[in-house]
């Protein structure tokens, strides 16, 4: 056998070089290849989402595998907002559990680990789809409520009312609640609410109004029942809630119906051509205790009907000597109120605290609760406490024992009648309401008229103060001192009670200083300081009219039933 050539031996020790070589990469190739695949095989996996629509703040289910079984550095992204540690609920290999962050909008959901990234899955915010409702709200064109936040709640409370059809802005649409009626509850139970207590633009109680939802405050007045929402495209049906866990009772009773007139005369018109003026006519005021406000006749037609409780009358084009009367008939029901105060149950309210605290602490026109001889006075009498239901008691003492009432002597200011010791009603109550906020106690004011028995009437003044839990709370400072009004036979005996209480003799006006704007600029307005409404506008002339006089009458009583 021959010896192979030097040649030879060469391209043979090449080729197994080059299988060698080539068996090197493949081996490599393949540790690369493992590597990537036990790398993709740990990578985490979303599966799904559960819900995949929900709502900001609501607890979402992360279901997959490869999360790791502790979170360490791990971590869950939606729509580009990594929450916070505390927002995760559990975490293990296959399921995390977290609570989707406020500021989440519709997004992808990642899960980040050591391991690498998974895969997104969509994420979207129930807020903003434009869901069609389904199965028994289908038909629905008017609102519709699907549930609420709460079960149950005191008054006060804020409570979110979710559903379809609210309209995007409140407009004329309001939430109404069971109300506390003669025979204690009224509870129309979830069909329908035959008796209600609305919650009402005085107290703030709307905090939000959207399509789908509504964020509003628990009224005075409101009961276990029924509670719906109306529109001008009707009437939702009524969910059931429980109004419970307030610091007493309060209960409205003894009805009586009043029918009520009374008139604008304008005389002495001066005018030389084109001309307008405006009168802004109060309307006996809405509340848990007076109700069912209709208007029995009006002289004029209104451009607008009822504007925070006042009818807008235009007049145009007065002439000169012609007089006009605008008059105005109305019927109400009015029921005398009683509460029970546990003043040991008595709260504060949580924080964030319903709007009314800081509207109705603060100073304004005719409440001076900043100046600082009252304050100082408030301060005093209250010392240590800081229970809002005693407070109000000490306050209350205090005025009574400070300021006696006369119907002979006017002052011009509340803080005049204070320095002089002596008040008529509308300094007293402006005083006791002043000294309540002073003490961080929400108060205003009342309006109207007290109602005799030969239905003769007296403009009168009283008070109502905050009680979280309660609602409203009725003082009428004059009556409760003890003080006589001719003609006016005070229905409870026990004077003390009207703290607290209240009779159904009077009919309220005003609840509250009546904010108003002149309809045109430049217009020539007129303010009646002591007038039987808490309004900041009366009367606004424009154009060609020199001259005028007005006369405002004061409340007839036409009819009690």
């Amino acid at each position: 056998m021959s010896k192979p050539s030097p040649a030879g031996l060469d391209r043979k020790r090449g080729a197994r070089l080059v299988t060698l070589a080539l068996a090197a990469v493949l081996a490599a190739g393949a540790g690369v290849a493992l590597k990537l695949l036990l790398a993709e095989r740990s990578r985490p996996v979303i599966v799904a989402l559960d819900p995949s629509i929900g709502e900001p703040g609501g607890v979402v289910r992360v279901v997959g595998r490869n999360f790791g079984q502790e979170r360490g550095e791990s971590r869950v992204e939606i729509a580009g907002v990594a929450p916070t540690a505390s927002s995760y609920l559990s975490w293990n290999d296959r399921l995390v559990e977290l609570r989707v962050p406020v500021t989440v909008s519709s997004g992808l959901v990642y899960v980040q680990t050591r391991s690498g990234r998974s895969r997104p899955r969509l994420f979207m915010n129930r807020d903003r789809l434009p869901l069609r409702p389904q199965g028994l709200l289908a038909s629905k064109s008017g609102p519709a409520i699907e549930g609420l936040s709460a079960a149950q709640g005191t008054v006060g409370s804020l409570l979110t009312i979710s559903g379809l059809n609210f309209g995007a802005n409140r407009g004329e649409g309001r939430v109404e609640f069971a109300w506390t009626g003669d025979s204690g509850f009224s509870n129309p139970g979830p069909e329908q609410v035959s008796a209600f207590a609305r919650a009402e633009e005085l107290s703030l109680a709307y905090e939000s109004w959207t399509d789908k939802e509504i964020r509003v405050r628990v009224p005075d007045g409101a009961a276990s029942g029924g509670v719906r929402v109306l529109t001008e495209k009707g009437a939702s049906d009524a969910v059931f809630f429980r109004v419970e866990g307030g610091p007493g009772t309060k209960v409205f009773h003894d009805r009586r119906t009043y029918a009520v007139s009374y008139f604008v005369s304008l005389t002495k018109v001066k005018a030389s051509g084109e001309n307008e003026l405006y009168l802004w006519i109060p309307r006996p005021v809405e509340s848990a205790s007076q109700r069912g406000v209709r208007v029995l006749s009006q002289s004029h037609v209104p451009i607008v009907p009822d504007y925070r409780g006042v009818a807008i009358y235009r007049l145009r084009d007065l002439r000169t000597d012609v007089p006009v009367t605008v008059s105005q008939g109305y019927i109400a029901q009015v029921y005398a109120v009683s509460t029970d105060v546990r003043a040991d149950a008595v709260r504060l309210p949580p924080e964030p605290a319903p709007a009314l605290y800081a509207r109705y602490t603060a100073p304004d026109g005719r409440i001076p609760s900043g100046d600082p001889t009252l304050a100082a006075a408030a301060r005093k009498a209250i010392g240590r406490e800081r229970n809002p239901h005693r407070i109000a008691e000490a306050l209350y003492s205090m005025l009574l024992k400070e300021v006696k009432y006369t119907a002979d002597h006017v002052h011009e200011a509340p803080l005049d009648a204070w320095k002089d010791k002596t008040a008529d009603a509308y300094s007293m109550a402006m005083l006791y309401c002043a000294l309540l906020r002073a003490g961080g106690v929400p108060a205003l004011p009342v309006s109207g008229f007290l109602i005799g028995n030969d239905r003769r009437v007296f403009r009168h003044f009283w008070t109502e103060y905050y009680l979280y839990g309660l609602g409203w709370v009725p003082v009428d400072p004059v009556l409760g001192s003890g003080a006589q009004i001719p003609g006016f036979d005070a229905p409870i005996e026990d004077r003390a009670k009207y703290f607290g209480n209240l009779d159904n003799r009077r009919l309220a006006i005003s609840r509250g200083v009546v904010e108003l704007a002149p309809m045109t600029p430049g217009g020539r307005t007129a303010v009646k300081e002591r007038q039987y409404a808490l309004q900041d506008l009366y009367e606004e002339a424009s154009g060609k009219l020199e001259a005028y006089s007005s006369f405002w009458s004061d409340l007839e009583v036409t009819g009690v039933y």
